[in-house]
C-alpha cells in the first residue's frame, strides 16, 4: 500500500528547474535507496517529502493526502502525527543541551515532560549505538556520534516514514560503514518505511528498491526484486541541485 507518491511534480528555484515531471511511490514497509550526484535533486526530493517544500505543479501525497493543498499548519500537524522523521545535517543542533535532551525534543514538543521523555529518548539512542553520549553535550559530539544522535531524535516519536540525506557525509570509511549498518539494522522494522539518499551508491545498493535522481526526474532502477544496472546510463553525468 503506497504512504509516499510524487505524481508529475515539477520544482523550480528562481529560473533553475530541479525535478520536471517526476513521478514515484513508495510503499508502506519499503527501504529505498536515493542516488544522485551532487545537485541533482536528492535533497529537493526529500525536503518535499518532509513538507518543508511545495511543489510548483502536481502532487506529493503523504498517506494519499495532497501536501500542497493544506495549510502549512495542517501539514506540520499531519506529518507529526503521521509521522515523519528527517535527518539532514542542515538541520544540525544548534543549542546548548545533552543528547538525551535533544532527541527528546520531538516528545517535549507533542506535551510531554521531559521526565516522561526520557525513557523512549534513552531508547532511541541505544537503538543507534549512541547510549554512552546521552548526557554529552550535543554541540561537542563527533560527527559520528552526532549522526547518530539525528537518527535517535528521528526515531523518538515512532515515524511511520523516515527521510535520511546523505548520512555518510563528512565521514570517513569506517564510520560511514557503521552508520550505514544502523541504518540497514533501523529497516528491519516493518512498520517502518525509509528513503535514504546519498551520492555514494556503494551503500544504497543494500536497500530493497533504487532509485536516482537526474536531468529532473526520478528514475526506478529494479524490477520485480531485481536490481538493474546503476546508476542507469541515461542518469549517468546528470546534474542538477
Amino acid at each position: 500500500m503506497t504512504l509516499l507518491s510524487f505524481e508529475h511534480v515539477f520544482k523550480s528555484y528562481r529560473e533553475t528547474a530541479v525535478l520536471k515531471d517526476a513521478s514515484f511511490e513508495v510503499d508502506r514497509g519499503d527501504v529505498v535507496g536515493l542516488w544522485g550526484m551532487r545537485r541533482s535533486g536528492k535533497t529537493t526530493v526529500l525536503r518535499l517529502a518532509a513538507g518543508l517544500e511545495i511543489a510548483d505543479r502536481g502532487a506529493v501525497r503523504f498517506d494519499g493526502v495532497d501536501l500542497g493543498r493544506i495549510s502549512g499548519e495542517r501539514r506540520a500537524s499531519l506529518l507529526r502525527a503521521g509521522g515523519v522523521g528527517l535527518v539532514s545535517m542542515d538541520r544540525r543542533p544548534s543549542l546548548n543541551q545533552s543528547a538525551l535532551e535533544h532527541v527528546a525534543l520531538p516528545l517535549l514538543a507533542s506535551g510531554m515532560s521531559l521526565r516522561e521523555a526520557r525513557a523512549p529518548a534513552r531508547a532511541a539512542l541505544q537503538r543507534t549505538g549512541a547510549a554512552r553520549h546521552a548526557e554529552s553535550s550535543v554541540l561537542g559530539l563527533s560527527r559520528d556520534a552526532l549522526i547518530r544522535v539525528m537518527i535517535a531524535q528521528a526515531l523518538v516519536h515512532r515515524p511511520r516514514l523516515l527521510l535520511i540525506d546523505e548520512p555518510g557525509a563528512f565521514l570517513n570509511l569506517r564510520e560511514a560503514r557503521e552508520i550505514f549498518t544502523v541504518l540497514q539494522t533501523v529497516g528491519h522494522d516493518r512498520d517502518l518505511t525509509m528513503v535514504m539518499a546519498s551520492e555514494d551508491i556503494r551503500p544504497l545498493r543494500g536497500a530493497a528498491r533504487l532509485m536516482s535522481v537526474g536531468g529532473g526526474g526520478v528514475h526506478v532502477n529494479d524490477s520485480a526484486g531485481e536490481v538493474l544496472p546503476f546508476p542507469p546510463p541515461e542518469a549517468a553525468g546528470t546534474r542538477g541541485r
